[in-house]
């Protein structure tokens, strides 16, 4: 991203609807998975978002190449943060318990690569949480903006796991409702500025919205993270999330969420607040 991204990203994190939207699932889905014991580490942490969602329910490391991401996670109050690239993490093997990658796999040369190493820090039995943009096709000026080089088909994401050992315990669609007007938009970016066209900047399809737009369109993701809470999943949508285990035997929060019917902490599970 460039800088001026990191910007608008730190200062919409906790307000924009994509952002609280993306976060309130990714809660809803890996959140009863943790406990105070969970060692997390969220690859492409960026300015901080997720790891001050998750910080006082686990222990939580972050990790992002840029120094503009190392500098507001600081400022967030946030520990444990490394500038490394997520192809070559500078963390032991077996370290982790939980490992997100968000938006990250999209941005690597080698998306592989970063699989393997999510794959080698994880403890045996330990939880890969990826969401990825979807739809080679609403690839767009947007996309570039974010120093992304490709989309994801849910085929891509299966074989790259598989073929890293990961064992697939879930994938969905994320972002359902509102797909066909965004994938509309995307579709006419497009076309009105095709990817590699002659321009300065490309352009961010990130900007602040007026308050009522925007939170009725958090409302609307908020409705698709009940659902995929209660783990039924989605086949469709702008984000592709994908759930993978490492084998080995259950881990303590495994085993601690089967003894509480499927919920950890619920008090402490809140995710998110509404914009």
């Amino acid at each position: 991203m460039l800088p001026r991204e990191y910007d608008i990203l730190y200062n919409l994190e906790n307000s924009y609807w994509w952002f609280t939207g993306m976060k309130l699932i990714m809660d809803r889905i890996l959140g009863p998975t943790l406990t105070p014991a969970s060692r997390l580490l969220d690859v492409g942490c960026g300015t901080g978002g997720r790891l001050q969602m998750l910080r006082g329910r686990c222990q939580t490391w972050g990790v992002d190449l840029s120094p503009h991401a190392a500098r507001y996670c600081r400022q967030r109050g946030l520990k444990n943060i490394a500038r490394a690239d997520a192809a070559s993490l500078p963390y032991s093997g077996e370290m982790f318990t939980h490992v997100t990658c968000c938006d990250v796999l999209q941005n690597l040369k080698d998306d592989e690569a970063g699989i393997r190493e999510a794959f080698r820090v994880l403890k045996p039995g330990g939880l890969y949480y990826i969401s990825e943009q979807a739809y080679p096709l609403l690839r767009s000026q947007h996309d570039i903006s974010q120093e992304a080089v490709r989309r994801y088909r849910r085929r891509r994401l299966r074989r790259l796991l598989a073929g890293s050992g990961f064992e697939i315990t879930r994938m969905t669609s994320a972002n359902a409702i509102l797909f066909p007007a965004l994938a509309a938009y995307r579709l006419a970016s497009r076309m009105a500025h095709p990817p590699g066209s002659e321009r300065r900047e490309p352009r961010s399809h990130i900007f602040p919205l007026p308050g009522a737009l925007n939170s009725a369109l958090f409302q609307i993701l908020k409705l698709e993270g009940a659902w995929l809470g209660s783990s039924r999943n989605l086949p469709w949508g702008l984000s592709i999330i994908a759930l993978a285990k490492k084998p080995g035997p259950e881990l303590p929060q495994d085993i601690a969420q089967k003894e509480n019917g499927g919920r950890i902490n619920p008090k402490k599970n809140k995710g998110p607040e509404q914009p």
